[in-house]
């Protein structure tokens, strides 16, 4: 169930200056300033990866071990996680997968059940980008792990804490806000197109690897499938993010750890963080 939820995810200078979008490559940010009395640090993450991909670098196993703290973009610790997933996956109206994809639902379900082993009538009357969430790990080829995965044993190991930046709940509520029709056409099209959906996908696996999170930020922007809801599934949640990531930073030195794409970009968490008057500097590493 965890796994479920980390797929899901899958799917400053001072105030009298212009914050600017961040070019750098990389992936390790330091935020201090505006009553920081520690640095706290951002790292950007990728929700899947083969595990012979994913290697932790020495400066962000430093910088991790010099917080007292671990914030994901979920709870990862959190018990009634599984509980709020199963109750979060049904449409919440009369929809089914087969009534909204019509003629189309047969071949959907050809693909998506070799894909990932399980029918899609097993799963009728789930939420739709929930469902395309499952095949990832088709699109990835290979089994996957994940970064939040390594965290969540290195903070335990550390014995800190470990947080959300929103809740399970929050996640599950971005998908009422989208029409489950919009959503059905996008899981439809993903698995029509499944071969170019692993092209895209490995594309975005190579800027990640490269730790460019301004190619990263235009990517996922310019995903056909977010469309105009591109707000409601990375921007507006950025903004959410921003008052606790700089309380907590005040209290405590943290490490927070979330999708690549939310860093970047005019709306990303880096230059909304500097908006509001903190200092976040790049970190390079190998």
């Amino acid at each position: 169930m965890q796994k479920a939820a980390l797929i899901l995810l899958s799917l400053f200078t001072s105030l009298t200056t212009i914050a600017q979008a961040p070019k750098e490559k990389t992936l390790l940010w330091q935020v201090s300033g505006k009553g920081i009395t520690k640095p706290s640090y951002l790292f950007g993450t990728i929700h899947l990866m083969c595990s012979g991909e994913l290697k932790m670098p020495e400066m962000v196993k430093e910088k991790f071990n010099s917080t007292s703290e671990l914030y994901l973009e979920i709870d990862m610790d959190d018990p009634n996680m599984m509980t709020e997933m199963m109750a979060g996956m049904q449409m919440k109206d009369s929809s089914t997968l087969e009534k909204l994809m019509g003629n189309k639902f047969e071949k959907a379900n050809s693909i998506f059940t070799t894909s990932t082993g399980m029918p899609l009538k097993m799963l009728n009357t789930a939420k739709p980008m929930l469902v395309m969430s499952m095949i990832y790990p088709s699109l990835l080829g290979c089994t996957p792990v994940s970064w939040e995965s390594v965290f969540q044993t290195m903070a335990k190991e550390k014995t800190i804490e470990v947080k959300g930046l929103e809740k399970l709940q929050d996640q599950i509520d971005v998908f009422e806000k989208i029409p489950y029709k919009v959503q059905s056409d996008m899981l439809v099209k993903t698995l029509l197109n499944i071969d170019s959906a692993k092209i895209e996908f490995h594309e975005m696996l190579d800027v990640y690897k490269k730790k460019d999170i301004d190619k990263m930020n235009i990517l996922t922007n310019k995903q056909e499938n977010f469309g105009e809801y591109t707000d409601i599934l990375l921007s507006d949640r950025n903004h959410n993010w921003i008052p606790v990531i700089g309380e907590e930073a005040k209290k405590r030195p943290t490490f927070f750890a979330f999708g690549a794409g939310h860093l970047g970009g005019e709306n990303g968490v880096i230059n909304l963080l500097r908006k509001a008057g903190f200092t976040v500097k790049p970190i390079f590493y190998e």
